[in-house]
């Protein structure tokens, strides 16, 4: 009976696109402030030149971004709910505009040409850093796959994975995981400790998932099973009197059949 229920189907689907790998030989740091606004990735910076990163989402925290700019990298910064940033950098491009796939409003623009208008549509180093809350979702279903795959690592908050959703809800979140997986392997997934936890035995789908992609084709020949266990170590709290929630390997569950 479980395994005819949509929320035991749509973890089935939904988990899977999400799985993580792991790069062999790799090593991860955090980067940005302690708590929510940090965020794992992969510490290869020094390998490839980036051109550019993007930074979807600042309200007061400009963590993230200061240490990004400490690797020598421009960051272009968008966000319509503020008008200036919290603090300087000379590396710092801030624009009190907002990304949707759809823009409907004046200070709304699209990936593709936000990218576009600053010269960066032939670079193919880019980093991109996102948390507008829902609004990922319009921006990876217009934005082509050839723009996605400009970047050599995205970070990205995931809003509203809930199983309990009818799989017409849920059509557009699968139909952009599925895109997304075209050019881009996760490589590490962390819950937001405020989200809502939905259950099917042991494995767990947080409704908010921050995650991390890498560009699959710079590193085909290094992905490998993932044996972590998520939190890991260098993972932190969203916030400090938050527990952390135990994603375990964070792959789809397996349950045996009672004979």
């Amino acid at each position: 009976r479980m395994r005819e229920s949509i929320k035991y189907q749509n973890f089935m689907e939904i988990i899977p696109l999400l799985t993580p790998m792991d790069i062999s030989g790799s090593k991860y740091r955090r980067i940005g402030r302690d708590y929510d606004g940090g965020y794992i990735m992969l510490d290869d910076f020094s390998s490839k030149k980036i051109d550019a990163s993007y930074s979807f989402g600042i309200g007061d925290d400009v963590s993230w971004d200061e240490e990004i700019a400490e690797q020598g990298i421009n960051i272009y910064m968008y966000d319509h709910t503020i008008k200036k940033l919290p603090k300087s950098n000379p590396r710092f491009h801030f624009y009190s505009v907002g990304v949707s796939g759809a823009p409907e409003e004046e200070d709304f623009e699209t990936l593709s040409n936000l990218i576009k208008r600053n010269g960066h549509e032939t670079s193919k180093n880019l980093l991109l850093k996102m948390d507008i809350e829902g609004y990922e979702w319009s921006v990876f279903k217009e934005t082509p796959s050839a723009v996605i795959g400009q970047f050599v690592q995205i970070v990205i908050e995931l809003h509203g994975l809930d199983p309990n959703k009818s799989k017409q809800d849920l059509s557009q979140i699968v139909s952009v995981l599925r895109k997304i997986n075209q050019t881009h392997q996760s490589i590490h997934v962390h819950a937001n400790g405020t989200s809502t936890i939905n259950w099917i035995g042991n494995s767990v789908l947080p409704s908010v998932l921050e995650v991390t992609y890498i560009r699959r084709a710079d590193y085909a020949d290094r992905l490998i099973q993932n044996t972590r266990i998520f939190p890991t170590e260098i993972d932190q709290p969203t916030f400090p009197e938050l527990p952390d929630v135990q994603l375990g390997t964070f792959t789809t569950p397996q349950f045996k059949t009672e004979h």
